[in-house]
């Protein structure tokens, strides 16, 4: 990074190291679990500036907490920034499940309302319009092209499940080519790291539902560091077998445990957590990056994941979960 461009980040870095006493450690999370009520864990959060008296007061208004809170963190962090459109390409995963929500919502003939999210770079009455009227000018042609295509594609077979893997595919598309035309090679890695754990949620949910290497293939997303032939080379070998062959890649965790573990319960828990884990630890390392977009990124994704274990902690102790089982969800944390 450039002298200038070190400059341009000491204001955002001040603003987003000041803010990162914020964020919850494991041990304040497990302050929120071990709360004996619920309005004792939502007080405990309004120490970490979660909600106001109001909110925090009723059980059933957690998740508009969680939101309001990173729907302030986005604000927060788009503000400081010299150039949003580096950090932009963050939102896209919100853009492409607004854009989901909306063609199952017309699909079938439901209100989309309740399901949308306001943290995407496209306001979600502006993207609605564009999908009803069929007019999507205004957005990336890999959205545009995603969209038709998911149309076309449920108007053939009426499944649901083509649109989630056509946007998923563009969405990643689209984010890749934006971390390369940011030319930041630590967004670049991180976004390679999503393609590959999307590959590899993919290739572990196919083989789980018996379907054959050739639907893996037509279904890969181009762009991760693990190749396409390392998957479908590897159909018919043993989870035990794929985790020594992914361990170069950080993925023997995953394979050895959380693939494992959706073989003999059929639960995709603990996959989801050690996939999760994966992203943490990657930037864990903008720790030590003292000026540039790194923190700030960092900073980010942490209260993302954040806010996914509260949502696991709150949502379990509303159902009566044992502590000891919301535990084994939580994801590791940013600080």
């Amino acid at each position: 990074m450039t002298r200038r461009k070190e400059d341009a980040y000491a204001f955002p870095c001040a603003v987003i190291r000041s803010n990162e006493k914020t964020l919850l450690s494991a041990a304040d999370l497990t302050r929120v679990l071990e709360a004996k009520q619920f309005n004792g864990a939502m007080n405990i959060l309004g120490e970490f500036g979660y909600g106001d008296g109001k909110e925090l007061a009723n059980p059933r208004e957690f998740e508009k907490v969680l939101r309001a809170e990173l729907s302030r963190v986005y604000d927060l962090v788009f503000s400081v920034v010299p150039d949003r459109t580096e950090l932009e390409l963050f939102l896209y995963p919100n853009d492409y499940h607004n854009a989901k929500v909306l063609l199952k919502a017309e699909f079938l003939g439901i209100d989309p309302a309740p399901y949308m999210v306001t943290t995407g770079s496209i306001e979600p009455e502006k993207l609605a319009q564009m999908v009803k009227e069929r007019n999507m000018a205004f957005l990336s042609l890999e959205m545009k092209h995603a969209i038709e295509e998911a149309i076309d594609m449920f108007s053939k077979g009426r499944d649901p499940q083509e649109i989630d893997i056509i946007l998923d595919r563009a969405c990643y598309r689209d984010m890749l080519s934006a971390a390369e035309a940011a030319g930041n090679e630590f967004i670049i890695g991180y976004v390679k790291l999503l393609i590959d754990i999307l590959n590899v949620n993919t290739f572990i949910r196919l083989r789980e539902i018996g379907k054959p290497w050739a639907f893996f293939q037509k279904v890969f997303l181009e762009g991760g560091a693990i190749d396409e032939r390392t998957f479908t080379g590897s159909y018919e070998e043993s989870y035990q077998q794929l985790a020594d062959k992914l361990a170069p890649y950080g993925f023997r965790e995953v394979f050895a445990s959380g693939a494992a573990a959706v073989r003999d319960t059929k639960k995709y828990t603990l996959l989801e957590k050690l996939c999760d884990d994966m992203k943490i630890k990657y930037v864990k390392d903008a720790h030590y990056v003292s000026f540039g977009i790194e923190p700030v990124m960092g900073f980010l994704i942490g209260k993302e994941s954040e806010i996914k274990n509260l949502r696991v902690i709150l949502t379990g102790k509303l159902a009566g979960t044992a502590p000891e089982v919301i535990k084994e969800r939580l994801r590791e944390t940013y600080v």
